[in-house]
């Protein structure tokens, strides 16, 4: 008789989670504010609106002249330390780090409600509160954004940007110097701790023929025991990575926190940008403005960047001028937004072997671990989120290595340990393969139906609007379940659960009817939003920003970070827009010589 599974007792976790929750939440909004205050009307030559991925790099780099001023406007507070922990990812959503947006709803997706699509709202943005995982995309993403016509773009160009942050701790691969560097800021290795599921899951992949690879070097097709950004056992944020090694000695670069820009100042007849109006997030009739003598650069992402400039008078003329904003120029602002959808439908189910559910002793005893030594522990890692594969479909071409679909994995509950409380995604008794559609056919958009800058935009993922998304969806979650027939998993006693999802039962369990069924309920993301502010030549009508991420016909004012993108990347978008701010600075010191 097989011993029984031990769970973590929800009283635990409930407490667990209510202390921790309150920990990230606990600061006041006078604690919030930063040490600096931002006077009305100072100057400076550059002001960067926003501090995630992008804004922390180029507030790093800019700053290396010595002669330029440097303004970083963040509309969130300070990074707290809980944050630091990897393994707890899901306790930093939902709090005042994340701005909270949710789709509009449609009927193909998310069970015909909204979908939660998390963003950072901290110093750090959303490498605050994603899943750590560096993946810098396939080659072949950045040779097409400069077949179109993005010169400068293509992937011998943007390689070395690549190289230019890492500080690579795996001497396996810090040792392949075409592809890998050290002594960057950000510091890039696997976790030092995984547990028996994370082997059996690069086992089982070998087995159904997928080899191990380096996703960030010159082959992408197969397995890998991910990179991510972390460091001694801690997250290692933008802000964590770029800003804290400066911030206290560079006298040129100036931090505001708990600030949003409500507008961008341009001269509506020279088409000139010169400030930003802002307002405090607490005292909203607080207002003020800054003005920047050569450049606004805007790092919002995806959905704030886009909302900013609309705001300001730059989008489409149509949205515009119904709400009395004055066009300064008609650019197609907010389109051409995309995703990597993905879906949860399908779980893997854990027994007494492979489950790391614990006792609460034990859990007490791994924080304990993990705070009185050196990070080690289970706390140190994300459990089986720590791999991922990329495959051919088969509407993919299996003659290169451009893999359309990419595994991600999320740590889960069995019906024996199920609890609806949070916990660290180190402690399962089930994990969902999550298949990404790598490359998108679907494409949204986001709008904007008020002049408020504190009212969210409007957002209409359309996923699935192009028939396309769901056949790979659908054909590789019948590649994944291959997994259930491997030795590895039999051996382990990890197996498919075949339990329907609500409202899919009529159709038969892994028909395609049943696949399609599921996806459209347990719709899934990865928060991989890029696109909505295009990079494109002269001759794309689309395009918002040109190659050197200039906003099209506005003098002094760029755009940088993921919603430049033309299309969205092989896998996640960490990597590609660090790589982003890093050419980006580059351009920027290039034109100010």
């Amino acid at each position: 008789m097989a011993p029984p599974m031990t769970c973590t007792s929800v009283r635990t976790l409930t407490t667990f989670f209510t202390l921790l929750t309150t920990a990230i939440n606990r600061q006041s909004p006078a604690d919030l504010q930063s040490p600096t205050t931002l006077q009305d009307g100072s100057q400076y030559d550059f002001i960067i609106v926003g501090a995630g991925a992008a804004g922390c790099i180029l507030a790093n780099r800019l700053t290396e002249r010595r002669d330029w001023s440097v303004l970083l406007i963040e509309a969130g507070g300070e990074e707290p330390t809980e944050a630091d922990v990897p393994a707890y990812i899901p306790y930093t959503w939902n709090t005042r780090m994340d701005w909270g947006y949710r789709t509009q709803p449609q009927s193909t997706a998310c069970g015909g409600g909204p979908c939660n699509w998390t963003r950072g709202k901290v110093l750090g943005g959303s490498t605050v509160l994603h899943a750590l995982i560096y993946n810098r995309g396939n080659r072949l993403d950045y040779d097409e954004w400069e077949k179109i016509g993005n010169i400068g773009w293509g992937y011998k160009h943007v390689l070395p940007y690549f190289k230019k942050s890492e500080n690579n701790m795996d001497r396996e691969f810090a040792e392949n110097k075409k592809y890998h560097s050290t002594g960057g800021y950000q510091s890039i290795g696997r976790f030092p701790y995984k547990d028996a599921n994370v082997d059996a899951l690069l086992q089982g992949f070998n087995e159904i023929g997928y080899r191990n690879v380096d996703i960030n070097a010159d082959k992408m097709t197969g397995v890998m025991l991910m990179q991510t950004v972390h460091r001694n056992g801690e997250r290692q944020s933008s802000n964590k990575a770029f800003l804290e090694p400066i911030r206290a000695n560079r006298p040129n670069l100036k931090v505001v926190t708990n600030v949003r820009v409500t507008k961008i100042l341009i001269d509506p007849q020279t088409k000139k940008t010169f400030g930003v109006e802002y307002a405090s997030e607490f005292q909203r009739n607080y207002r003020g403005k800054a003005f920047a003598r050569k450049e606004v650069i805007v790092s919002g992402g995806t959905i704030n960047s886009p909302q900013l400039l609309m705001l300001s008078g730059i989008g489409p003329q149509e949205i515009l001028r119904p709400l009395g904003i004055p066009v300064i120029q008609n650019l197609k602002v907010g389109s051409n937004l995309q995703d990597h959808v993905s879906t949860t439908t399908l779980r893997y189910i854990l027994d007494y072997r492979t489950s790391t559910e614990v006792t609460d002793q034990e859990m007490i005893r791994n924080l304990e671990l993990y705070n009185q030594t050196r990070r080690s522990g289970p706390l140190t890692a994300t459990g089986p989120s720590q791999v991922t594969a990329f495959t051919n479909s088969r509407y993919g071409n299996r003659h290169i290595d451009y893999p359309d679909i990419q595994y991600l994995f999320r740590s889960a509950n069995s019906p024996t340990c199920s609890t609806n409380v949070l916990k660290p995604v180190c402690y399962y008794s089930s994990f969902a393969p999550t298949p990404v559609v790598a490359r998108p056919k679907s494409r949204g958009y986001i709008t904007i139906n008020t002049t408020d800058p504190f009212s969210p935009p409007l957002i209409y993922a359309n996923y699935f609007s192009d028939r396309r998304d769901m056949d790979v969806l659908v054909d590789s979650l019948n590649e994944i379940t291959k997994l259930a027939n491997t030795n590895c998993f039999k051996n382990l006693g990890i197996r498919l659960d075949t339990t329907p999802v609500p409202g899919c039962e009529r159709f038969r369990f892994a028909t395609d009817e049943y696949w399609q069924c599921a996806v459209t309920r347990d719709t899934a993301t990865y928060f991989h939003y890029a696109g909505t502010c295009k990079m494109g030549p002269l001759q794309d009508r689309d395009a918002v920003v040109d190659t050197q991420l200039k906003v099209r016909g506005i003098n002094g004012l760029r755009v940088i970070d993921a919603s430049v993108m033309p299309t969205v990347v092989t896998g996640t978008i960490l990597a590609p827009v660090m790589m982003i701010a890093e050419k980006g600075a580059d351009l920027i010191k290039n034109d100010w010589k």
